[in-house]
């Protein structure tokens, strides 16, 4: 019996908007973070989609959450804010401050 691992995609997807988001932001500093971050929904909807796609193309297959791919999902989405987080800091935290953090 064939099984279809329902993530894939929408880990394939989320890799393309949000590193095309990304890149737009190096290119267009006025494309803030914030805009970016608001838009973790789409993970969550896409992968709702997914599944309902997948269960009414052919209801008679098993299917398999792909875990690996939802983890990776998530520790690029956080990798991905984190690096945001430490360029905003780097640009609006006055140089004098990082000076008495030594």
């Amino acid at each position: 019996m064939e099984q279809k691992r329902v993530g894939t995609f929408t880990l394939g997807i989320c890799l393309l908007v949000f590193g095309v988001l990304f890149l737009i932001h190096l290119f267009i500093p006025s494309l803030q973070y914030l805009l970016i971050f608001h838009l973790w929904p789409i993970i969550l909807i896409l992968l709702g989609a997914e599944i309902l796609f997948y269960s009414i193309k052919a209801p008679d297959k098993h299917y398999r959450y792909d875990f690996a791919a939802i983890l990776i999902i998530l520790l690029l989405v956080g990798f991905a804010m984190s690096m945001a987080g430490v360029e905003w800091m780097m640009v609006h935290v006055p140089e004098d401050a990082w000076i008495q953090w030594y």
